[in-house]
């Protein structure tokens, strides 16, 4: 499938309408590259302008000198770009993987307050959803997380834009090359190094397509996950102000909701109630705490910066607090 203008235009989503400012995350490979010449073109008939953010991980010797092509490809297309070094040590303690996109995001996010864009447009397409799909299924993900890479989301104070989700890697190089007359583009060799589990689903791809479990087929789940957890929330925002006053929790109330409508309240709350901490709440912790604050002799807990205990003066209410932290 060629992505034209009509169809790129097509998955633009309301949310980014009045946006004028685009910060594109660019790596130099066939999808991101895609993604800039595609953004360049819609930019042009709708008085937007658009930066191309390139990082250098500085993980490999040559990664300098590979990002040269690309540069030369924007000066000949007259697009803005700015290329942002990540420093760190040479030896790199932990993930590489999640921390060199620690760094992308958080070099990429400054660019845009720099130009004063509040949209960041990534090159996410329908493979790497497949992939984050069975990647979160084989944990035992939640609804929420099977919900997968939205079209757009938040991060931080800016908009997180993913055109090209609906786009396959073939469809990407189909339209890079017939299109835009490029046929050659950055291949991180990271990308076939199978030590990363994102890779590992992605050469299992054509094995699993043979049973339906397709691009295609995975992306209808998905948007249908999307709907059931879009439907949750709006229960839970419905809910939670008739049990919840800021501070004080009506458990009587609470107990007889389903388990996910409570779980999902008391993530709401420790986001209302203590929204500087960064602790990751796993699904069994979660669970656990609600089960726990729903027992008839519970007396106190905490959970992820918050201090949740029965009140002394009426038991029907469980006092929801920071914790205290030096």
């Amino acid at each position: 499938m060629l992505i034209s203008d009509r169809l790129f235009s097509d998955w633009m989503p309301r949310e980014i309408y009045n946006e004028k400012i685009w910060v594109i995350g660019l790596s130099g490979g066939a999808d991101s590259l895609c993604l800039t010449l595609l953004a360049h073109d819609y930019a042009a008939l709708h008085g937007i302008k658009i930066i191309a953010g390139i990082v250098d991980h500085k993980l490999r010797p040559e990664s300098s000198s590979e990002i040269l092509p690309t540069i030369k490809i924007l000066n000949e297309k007259g697009i803005e770009h700015d290329v942002m070094v990540w420093e760190h040590k040479d030896d790199i303690e932990g993930s590489i993987e999640l921390k060199a996109r620690s760094a992308r995001y958080d070099l990429l996010y400054k660019l845009c307050k720099t130009v004063g864009s509040r949209v960041l447009v990534t090159a996410h397409h329908a493979l790497d959803q497949w992939e984050t799909f069975f990647m979160r299924l084989s944990r035992g993900s939640s609804i929420r997380g099977l919900t997968c890479i939205r079209r757009v989301s938040d991060f931080k104070d800016v908009k997180l834009f993913r055109p090209l989700l609906e786009a396959t890697p073939d469809d990407i190089k189909q339209t890079l090359k017939e299109r835009f007359n490029i046929s050659e583009y950055v291949d991180d060799p990271s990308n076939s190094d199978d030590k990363f589990e994102r890779v590992r689903w992605r050469n299992a791809y054509e094995e699993l397509s043979k049973y339906s479990l397709d691009i295609t087929n995975i992306s209808k789940t998905i948007r249908r996950i999307q709907t059931a957890n879009d439907c949750i929330d709006y229960m839970v925002k419905s809910t939670i102000a008739d049990i919840f006053d800021g501070s004080r929790l009506l458990i009587e109330k609470f107990r007889h909701l389903s388990l996910e409508i409570r779980m999902r309240i008391i993530d709401t709350i420790i986001s209302t109630v203590s929204p500087k901490s960064k602790r990751v709440i796993s699904y069994s912790l979660l669970k656990r705490t609600v089960g726990e604050i729903c027992k008839r002799e519970f007396i106190a807990t905490n959970l992820s910066g918050l201090v949740l205990r029965r009140d002394r003066k009426d038991v029907d209410c469980i006092v929801v607090s920071a914790e205290d932290r030096p």
